[in-house]
């Protein structure tokens, strides 16, 4: 939790109608005291999303806020929620995704990035999260050494063949080619599959839910989770030992 006078955010950036994403913002907001207490949800909105889901947000407890004039069109909107990581009102950041939904495996291994001193955290928590970042699965603190030097995100974003580009995981590549270099070395991952693979990674310090679920899972309006992400890769495929705790070798599944 954050101390008196800090300020933690969960960043999202949502625009569109879409239920999946409008209600999913909704429902993020709801958990959002309960997994992440005293932090505050902020939602990066343009005119296309209907105000009475931005009013919903703004009873919840949520921000909105217009994205600059200048990250607009084509696939802007996937980067939005990355500009967080300017504000230097903000003591401490994550950045996730609007179809999936806050939990608490996510906010213990939050909690010991927290606690580790680094300035980026990032999360892989399936079988797919084969990257160093994940555009909804990474959090960072303004204004640190690593982050600075990239220059600012709408500095990168701007001058980046990416955001000039329409095309899904755009948001990733940017993370995984801009970022990552700048912050590899002041990072902790929490990795339940390629643990071996990537620099600072640890196993995460809770144990997988029974339903089989992972940080980052998407799901729809109606808060049913994708299934094909749990049948077809995690359940019945256990993790590798090196990526759970020492003290527990018996989660299967991390």
């Amino acid at each position: 939790m954050p101390r008196p006078g800090q300020k933690f955010v969960v960043s999202f950036g949502l625009y569109g109608d879409n239920p999946k994403y409008t209600q999913g913002a909704i429902r993020n907001a709801e958990l959002a005291p309960t997994y992440f207490p005293g932090w505050v949800c902020r939602f990066y909105a343009d005119a296309s999303v209907p105000q009475g889901i931005k009013d919903k947000l703004t009873d919840l407890g949520a921000e909105v806020m217009a994205p600059p004039s200048q990250l607009q069109g084509g696939a802007a909107g996937m980067f939005w929620r990355f500009l967080v990581a300017d504000d230097l009102s903000v003591d401490r950041f994550i950045v996730r995704d609007s179809d999936s939904r806050l939990n608490a495996r996510d906010r213990f291994a939050v909690e010991e990035w927290i606690q580790s001193g680094k300035c980026v955290h990032t999360v892989r928590d399936h079988v797919n999260h084969v990257r160093t970042m994940n555009g909804g699965l990474w959090g960072g603190i303004p204004g640190c050494k690593s982050l600075a030097k990239g220059g600012g995100f709408v500095k990168m974003i701007t001058e980046s063949k990416q955001s000039k580009m329409a095309g899904y995981m755009e948001d990733i590549y940017l993370l995984v080619d801009h970022v990552w270099p700048l912050v590899k070395d002041d990072q902790i991952g929490h990795d339940a599959y390629s643990c071996t693979k990537f620099d600072n990674a640890r196993p995460f310090p809770t144990q997988r839910d029974e339903n089989y679920q992972h940080v980052g899972q998407v799901f729809d309006h109606q808060d049913n989770p994708r299934m094909g992400d749990i049948d077809g890769f995690i359940r019945g495929k256990p993790n590798p030992v090196q990526c759970r705790p020492k003290d527990h070798q018996d989660w299967l599944y991390g």
